[in-house]
């Protein structure tokens, strides 16, 4: 079960990086202005390092149960 939870918390930072990219160069969504896009994906990029930096710490002390 532990390594499900590493994979999904990667899967998931991964796909925040994604999401906050797709903003950014999608033709898509040019219809809000490039600068809420960009406050946008910067916040998603900041949340994807946020949650593998807190993966990476609960790792390293070994703190096993999830408390969210």
């Amino acid at each position: 079960m532990e390594k499900f939870n590493l994979y999904f918390t990667i899967i998931i930072a991964l796909g925040f990086f994604f999401l906050a990219t797709y903003l950014l160069v999608s033709p898509s969504f040019s219809y809000i202005n490039i600068e809420l896009r960009v406050i946008f994906s910067v916040f998603l990029y900041l949340y994807g390092t946020f949650r593998i930096l807190r993966m990476l710490t609960k790792r390293k002390r070994g703190d096993n149960d999830s408390n969210e």
